[in-house]
């Protein structure tokens, strides 16, 4: 065998190794995963957001709890006819009292003519009670009225006289508005006897009527401290 015949067999050996070294690379080529960097997963959370939505959470939980410890508003006393009755025995002769201490002591015209209506308009109501011949028993609330009114009318007659109708006008406001209040929120709430009821019915309106007055006296009363008071501007 010659030389060129020699490298022609070398060459058709090597051939099919060469030619399966090239497809085996191809193939681990195709086959090798790509490198791909891994992404993050997507996320829908905003940081704002999730801060707005712990305070909204926080601030719930706190309103939440507010609630909770709240003291609940104290029940209305509850109360017998009987004890309805010395409620309005009690309110009708205080405002009897107080009103002959003031035609007595008041120099006002107006006054006058107030008192001798609290005496006339209260004295018909204890006579409109005393015909239902209701029994009558203390209560709280009629120890507190008649501690109030005893205290009004001391005040009354121990006053000296400058601003007396002032006081007595202020007391009948206060007075009269308590009467009115303990009417709507205990009295007639807690009525059962059909007559009683009636009369309180009939006398809630007279007390209004009567806190409304005194309301017009007391600003009548402002009206002349304004109109007397000297303007520093235009003296005399």
């Amino acid at each position: 065998m010659n030389f060129s015949t020699s490298l022609r067999t070398m060459a058709l050996v090597a051939l099919p190794a060469l030619t399966f070294l090239r497809c085996g690379g191809e193939q681990k080529i195709a086959d090798a995963p790509s490198s791909m960097p891994s992404a993050e997963p997507p996320t829908d959370q905003n940081p704002e957001l999730d801060a707005g939505s712990a305070q909204a959470s926080e601030a719930s939980n706190v309103a939440t709890s507010t609630e909770e410890t709240k003291p609940s508003a104290p029940k209305p006393e509850a109360l017998s006819d009987a004890q309805i009755a010395a409620i309005t025995e009690a309110a009708n002769s205080a405002e009897i009292a107080q009103a002959k201490v003031a035609q007595a002591r008041s120099k006002d015209a107006a006054v006058k003519t107030f008192a001798a209506m609290m005496i006339t308009h209260h004295g018909e109501a204890k006579q409109k009670q005393a015909k239902l011949k209701l029994k009558t028993e203390e209560s709280g609330i009629s120890t507190a009225l008649q501690a109030d009114s005893g205290a009004t009318l001391n005040a009354l007659n121990t006053d000296s006289g400058k601003d007396f109708d002032k006081t007595y006008i202020a007391a009948q406001i206060a007075g009269h508005q308590k009467v009115l209040d303990t009417i709507n929120d205990q009295l007639l709430p807690n009525v059962k006897d059909e007559r009683l009821k009636a009369y309180l019915e009939d006398i809630k309106p007279t007390v209004e009527q009567h806190l409304a007055r005194a309301k017009q006296l007391q600003h009548s009363f402002d009206g002349k401290s304004s109109s007397t008071s000297v303007d520093p501007k235009h003296p005399g």
